[in-house]
């Protein structure tokens, strides 16, 4: 095919990628030097130093210093370059999350570092107690857990508050008393509960009970986000969307939605949707979901259990999704003419998968390796839908397939901050993740197979920053060396160091996007997506079989807070290609936007980030005056980790 030499080109540039080696133990101990006024923070206690001390500690142990505005940044952040010189993979890292400024903020500003560090010399030894501690939204942080709430207004939040139950944080725990204890499990665990909506943050503590002990405690510090909340977005006075939530039921950690829609333009003008989310029922890692959902002409049922992949040492994973949904579609019939097609259609959809190590366990550092095994069973029946044929209205055809996978997983998180959110602990995964994938499908004309595969890696770029790349191709065949409904995926995502300027700090993001359908079907296009392509763009009319998009984005974390809110400004450039699969790509129509917003968050509420973008957009097929100002609710993003997920169709959007 014309497009191996392309493939291949790109395959050779990511086996140099996803190369990783491993970081070397031992113990090492930090010099601290601290002048009057300092602050030190270690093991959920605080020490303030009323003279110049320079102390020696233990580089396991988790802590953070901040010293009086104004004042030794330098010998804080040669504090740091000490530090990070002392081995190799601190060294590459240095510059990932701080770039020395004058006078430096560090209040919300982590060194990056490997997650599993703070227990790598604590492994082998017998837990002996398990204590909770349970923090309040308001008042204490992980850092200080001595502080309170002080406002009317803080008081009053947590006293609405229910705290999350005892129980509901030993579900996630991956250990137990009288177990020995495995580093990795330990960070695995934070990163569990850190990823609950309902937690802001959590620490995980291990104390020896004399220097030297082959026994510890355990002591799991977890401070609450406050659970009632709302999200949505607002398209103008007429189109819009508001969703209410508790994300912590009674402290049970499950989770109540109720959505609210509206559409002038539409009759009925208003809907609703309401979903219950059960995480971690009974401790089994299996997540449940119930939603029923009547928008408009649109009337859904839906009933899933899953469980995924959660760490690199989870052996069973799986999921059962069934769902009814009776519609109207606006399907076009010709050029000309279109028309309301009543449409009703169960899903019955289900995967089982199995992890095998490659890997000895007892490496307590650097990515652990895995095979996965995975299989998928699905089932689409449509009962009311349009007129159908072998090349047309695929997706309303009555179908079956099995999708079976074989993946290598290599995966290992760093901790860091003020990435995609405003300050809370955010885990950064490093490795790299390949599968192939191979089914049959029938439907009512033939029978096809399928073929696929995926790669994908992540990796610190020494100095540089961080890099994500993910590459996908598949397609059907239903004759020999004949694809069709084929697709060529190649994503790119890339941020920078933090840089810090006075007390902002600044990160830029970069990313391509680019895909490129093989003999899809006379019906199947995309268009312009607002994920990955032109941000606010919303034009979602069919334009071509592939594109070609680059976004640039800057941000500016502000050290201003209103009431704990926080705010980060930016600046972003988007601009790409789209095109038919019978033009070449630079034949095609080109598309631009160039905006400005904000984002605004509590990280110790649940409610969605708050964004304001103001766009514009030059060439907007249906804009006379190209200016957008567009207010939406974002949740919470993660990068994407290198976990198995269930066999699938590579996508064409």
């Amino acid at each position: 095919m014309k497009y191996c030499r392309y493939i291949l080109v790109i395959m050779l540039g990511l086996s140099w990628l996803t190369s990783s080696g491993t970081v070397p133990a031992g113990v090492l101990y930090d010099t601290l030097k601290l002048v009057e006024g300092s602050r030190l923070y270690l093991g959920g206690q605080k020490f303030k130093y009323k003279k110049d001390t320079i102390i020696v500690i233990h580089g396991g142990l988790d802590y953070r210093v901040t010293y009086p505005r104004g004042q030794a940044s330098e010998i804080f952040f040669d504090s740091l370059e000490e530090r990070a010189s002392r081995k190799r993979w601190t060294r590459e890292l240095h510059n990932i999350v701080i770039t020395s400024p004058r006078i430096p903020d560090t209040l919300d500003t982590m060194l990056t570092r490997l997650s599993v560090d703070p227990y790598i010399n604590y492994g082998g030894k017998v837990i002996r107690n398990i204590r909770f501690i349970k923090l309040e939204p308001f008042g204490p942080s992980i850092f200080d857990t001595s502080r309170i709430a002080s406002s009317k207004i803080e008081k009053f939040g947590n006293d609405l508050h229910r705290v999350t139950h005892d129980r509901v944080i030993k579900n996630h725990l991956l250990f137990q008393r009288g177990d020995l204890v495995v580093p990795h499990e330990i960070s695995d665990n934070e990163r569990i509960i850190r990823e609950l909506s309902f937690i802001e943050d959590v620490r995980i503590y291990l104390e020896e009970l004399t220097p030297g002990s082959d026994t510890v405690d355990v002591r799991v510090v977890t401070k609450d986000a406050f659970s009632i909340g709302a999200g949505g977005w607002l398209n103008g006075f007429d189109v819009g969307k508001l969703d209410i939530f508790e994300s912590n039921l009674f402290g049970s950690g499950h989770e109540l939605h109720a959505v609210f829609y509206w559409d002038g333009e539409k009759s009925p003008w208003l809907g609703h949707e309401i979903y219950y989310l059960m995480h971690n029922l009974g401790g089994s890692f299996i997540n449940g979901m119930l939603r029923y959902q009547q928008v408009f002409n649109t009337e859904s049922y839906q009933l899933g259990f899953d469980r995924r992949f959660f760490t690199p040492n989870t052996k069973w994973a799986g999921a059962l999704d069934l769902e009814r949904t009776r519609t109207l579609r606006y399907i076009p019939l010709s050029d000309s003419l279109s028309i309301d097609v009543p449409v009703k259609y169960n899903i019955y959809d289900g995967w089982l998968g199995r992890a095998f190590y490659l890997r000895s366990q007892r490496n307590q550092i650097g990515n652990r390796l895995n095979f996965v095994v995975s299989s998928r069973l699905y089932w689409d029946q449509y009962i009311d839908r349009p007129e159908v044929d072998e090349k047309n209205f695929y997706v309303y055809q009555n179908r079956t397939g099995w999708l079976t996978s074989l993946a290598i997983s290599s995966q290992s998180f760093f901790r860091s901050n003020l990435i995609l959110d405003f300050g809370r602990t955010e885990d950064i995964p490093q490795g790299m993740l390949f599968s192939i994938t191979g089914g049959v499908e029938r439907n009512e004309f033939n029978t096809r197979l399928y073929a696929g595969f995926s790669l994908s890696q992540g990796r610190y770029l020494g100095n540089i920053g961080y890099l994500y790349t993910k590459l996908e191709a598949g397609g059907f065949f239903l004759k020999k060396d004949y694809v069709e409904q084929g697709v060529i995926n190649f994503r790119a995502d890339y941020f920078t160091p933090l840089f810090i300027i006075n007390r902002f700090k600044f990160r830029h993001f970069i990313s391509a996007n680019f895909v490129n359908g093989i003999n899809r079907f006379e019906d199947e296009y995309i268009g312009i997506g607002d994920d990955h392509d032109i941000r606010g763009f919303r034009y979602g009319l069919p334009l071509g079989t592939k594109k070609i998009f680059l976004n640039y984005e800057a941000d500016a974390f502000t050290p201003f807070y209103l009431y704990g809110f926080r705010f980060v400004f930016f600046g972003f450039m988007d601009f790409g290609l789209i095109g038919p699969e019978t033009k070449k790509l630079h034949d095609g129509l080109f598309y631009s936007g160039f905006g400005i917003g904000a984002r605004i968050r509590n990280e110790r509420l649940v409610f969605e980030t708050i964004t304001i973008r103001l766009g514009y957009y030059p060439n907007h097929p249906e804009k006379d005056i190209p200016l957008f100002l567009h207010f939406s609710g974002e949740q919470r993003y993660n990068i994407d980790n290198f976990n198995v997920t269930k066999p699938e169709i590579a996508s064409f959007r």
